[in-house]
């Protein structure tokens, strides 16, 4: 290593001076780049981009020697791993920190090694009668997001389903400080990759799994449906205490009696993607979810099914743009609605990213589950766009939450239907009669420059980009989506035309987002969200790589 350049592999620098010019990314330098060696946050950075723009070390022309170099499961942690579906963060030293299902939080070291490991608190009855039997006796809150690492400070930041929130140092997991009784709501909490810190701030946003309302009442658990109100909190990140609270959906009333099976209303209006910033404004995005119930007058809240901007000061809203009005819905309310044939549960699970058009137009994008895919003028909140490219066949939605921007190219996915939405609410015919979806969007939404079709695939993780390379995680037995036993695993694509250029398989099921620093990918397994797809109650933190250091 010398002046300060990337030492990597003679084949991997080789390949950038082949003639890749398809891009100024791949077009710049005949030698390989320093890279920033941390993926801290879900989307990668503020903008919420899933773009690794220092990455080099994997290419088009090194990508076919991509191979497993390590798995962290029960084996190697000396402890149950039970399924991850979020997103891992990554340090500058290569520790790994993610949560699972069981409400374990592991630090995995450089060489797949256990460093620390801690335990959340212990679930609320609700949460814990929605935990499958497969994983045991509920002992421990599930993470299902995203951790935060800071830059100010050597912590990692966690929350859990019950929207505790978890601050330990990086290196040593000693307790720094946790934040308990946030969300007083007994099912609401951290349920998506939701968390993130500018600065000396962390931004947390509050979703909650009350559209299970009314199964857990008809099971016997006292829950009425529903009070919990999506919220984006700011706490200091040095002490926990609390800045400020967008409440999104109001406060929640008794309602009245022709509205049941809604007992109370207004809810809802979730956050389960990461919060953006924009340090030019010192904004905040966000996007919202569906109302959980009404309000008095049967109508949905205008916060819903939006992307909001809010002052990252105060917490005041600067401006909301709505997408989808009175999208209320929880399992147990028909789907379609049976009058019109609308789909519900069309809300806004998709991070808004923030980038600029080419005629230098600064925007916020987003996908909607309904398949539209938004772009909003970033100051005023003016609609720029709104194109549906997808039909959504049931109530998974079209475009999923986890999309990615880079190179001036949008990048979304999601579960497509010719013949339109089905009328099967659950069970396995939920996954009939629809192909995943993965495309490559012009910046400002409008138009498709290529699409990756995958019979039967439910493509709910997110997409990651490093190096004009796109990674995902989906079934690959394309022949027979639907087998018992579905071969999953990560596909790498390149963004340019969206050919495929390795598929690695992983035994199990593999649904979270990837994240690709320094020369390797890290990819979780075990599954319990797509239950039609059989619950797999082991999990693991898989890396892959090309088998050597390449390092700045």
């Amino acid at each position: 290593m010398k002046h300060g350049l990337g030492l990597c592999l003679s084949l991997l620098c080789t390949s950038l001076a082949l003639g890749h010019t398809r891009s100024a990314v791949a077009d710049e330098s005949n030698v390989c780049r320093p890279r920033r060696q941390a993926w801290p946050v879900s989307g990668f950075d503020l903008a919420g981009t899933g773009n690794n723009p220092y990455e080099n070390c994997l290419s088009r022309a090194s990508i076919e020697a991509l191979l497993v170099e390590w798995e962290f499961d029960s084996a190697r942690a000396g402890r149950n791993v039970a399924p991850i579906h979020a997103t891992p963060v990554i340090n500058r030293q290569g520790t790994a920190f993610v949560g699972d299902m069981s409400g374990s939080f592991f630090a995995i070291d450089n060489d797949g090694e256990l460093a620390w490991a801690f335990r959340t608190d212990p679930p609320s009855l609700a949460l814990a009668a929605l935990i499958p039997a497969e994983l045991g006796p509920p002992t421990a809150t599930p993470v299902l997001g995203a951790a935060a690492l800071a830059k100010t400070r050597p912590y990692v930041v966690v929350g859990d389903a019950a929207g505790e929130i978890y601050v330990r140092h990086q290196r040593t997991g000693q307790e720094i400080w946790t934040r308990r009784g946030l969300n007083p709501n007994p099912v609401g909490g951290v349920a998506g990759n939701s968390v993130t810190i500018v600065g000396d701030t962390v931004l947390i946003g509050m979703a909650s799994l009350e559209n299970y309302a009314l199964v857990l009442a008809s099971a016997g658990i006292p829950l009425e449906c529903c009070t919990h109100q999506g919220a984006l909190i700011a706490l200091d990140l040095e002490t926990g205490e609390e800045r400020w609270r967008f409440v999104a959906s109001g406060v929640s009333e008794l309602l009245p009696p022709e509205l049941l099976p809604f007992t109370y209303g207004p809810s809802g209006a979730d956050i389960w993607s990461q919060p953006t910033y924009d340090p030019e404004t010192d904004t905040v995005f966000v996007s919202t979810g569906q109302n959980l119930s009404p309000n008095a007058l049967g109508q949905g809240t205008p916060t819903s099914d939006a992307i909001i901007a809010i002052d990252f000061q105060t917490g005041e809203p600067l401006w909301i743009r709505q997408f989808t009005e009175n999208d209320i819905w929880v399992v147990g309310v028909e789907n379609p609605e049976p009058t019109t044939g609308r789909m519900l549960d069309m809300d806004m699970g998709d991070a808004p990213k923030l980038y600029t058009l080419p005629d230098g137009r600064k925007v916020v994008g987003a996908g909607q589950k309904d398949g539209r895919y938004h772009v909003v003028d970033r100051t005023t909140g003016e609609l720029v766009s709104s194109t549906a490219h997808i039909v959504p066949r049931n109530a998974l939605g079209g475009f999923q939450t986890g999309g990615a921007y880079a190179d001036g190219m949008v990048f979304q996915h999601g579960m497509h239907s010719e013949s339109g939405p089905s009328d099967c609410a659950s069970g396995p015919c939920l996954y009939e009669g629809f192909e995943g979806r993965v495309m490559a969007l012009t910046a400002d939404g409008r138009d498709e420059l290529w699409t990756l079709s995958i019979p039967g695939s439910p493509v709910v993780g997110g997409l990651s980009i490093a190096n004009e390379l796109l990674y995902f995680q989906s079934p690959v037995e394309e022949l027979q989506p639907l087998a018992d036993d579905p071969a999953w695993g990560l596909y790498v694509v390149d963004s340019v035309d969206g050919s495929v250029l390795q598929t690695v398989m992983f035994p199990g099921r593999a649904v979270g987002t990837p994240a690709v620093v320094n020369g390797k990918v890290y990819v979780t397994s075990g599954n319990v969200a797509l239950a039609a797809y059989s619950i797999v109650p082991q999990g693991s933190v898989i890396r892959l790589g090309l088998g050597e250091p390449c390092e700045p």
